[in-house]
C-alpha cells in the first residue's frame, strides 16, 4: 500500500475493504465493560489483554463530530485477525470509549496509509 491509497479511504466502508484485503478478515466487536467479543470464536476478552497492531482514524467530512477508527487486532484465544469499529472524541458511546481507554494506541502504524506489507503488522518473528 502507499499513502496515496489513504486518500480514497475516506470512509469506515473504505477502510474496512483495505483492512480487509490486507487479512484482517474477521469482525471483532466493542461490548460493554471494556471488552472485546471474536467475530471467529466469539471469545470475550477484556481490552487490557489485547494488543493493537493496526489503526486508522476516519472523521466524517460533513460532521466533525463523525469520529471513528478501525483497529486491527488478533484474537488472543483464537489468534484470528480482525477489525474493530469504534467512535471516539465526545460524541462517543459509553462502550465504545470504555473500550478505547486501556488500549495501548502510541507508535501504531495507519496500515491504509503507511504499511505496504499486511506481515508488518504482525507480531514480528524470532531475530
Amino acid at each position: 500500500m502507499t499513502s496515496e491509497s489513504s486518500t480514497t479511504d475516506s470512509t469506515v466502508v473504505d477502510v474496512l475493504a483495505r483492512f480487509t484485503d490486507d487479512g484482517w478478515t474477521s469482525n471483532h466487536v466493542a461490548r460493554p465493560g471494556a471488552v472485546m467479543k471474536c467475530g471467529n470464536c466469539g471469545k470475550e476478552t477484556p481490552t487490557t489483554e489485547l494488543d493493537v497492531d493496526a489503526l486508522h482514524r476516519v472523521e466524517g467530512d460533513s460532521d466533525p463530530d463523525d469520529m471513528q477508527i478501525v483497529l486491527g487486532i488478533v484474537c488472543p484465544r483464537c489468534d484470528t485477525r480482525g477489525a474493530v469499529v469504534v467512535a471516539y472524541g465526545p460524541s462517543a458511546p459509553e462502550t465504545d470509549a470504555e473500550f478505547l481507554v486501556d488500549l495501548d494506541l502510541d507508535g501504531r502504524d495507519d496500515p491504509v496509509a503507511v504499511d505496504p506489507d499486511p506481515s508488518e503488522s504482525a507480531e514480528p518473528g524470532p531475530e
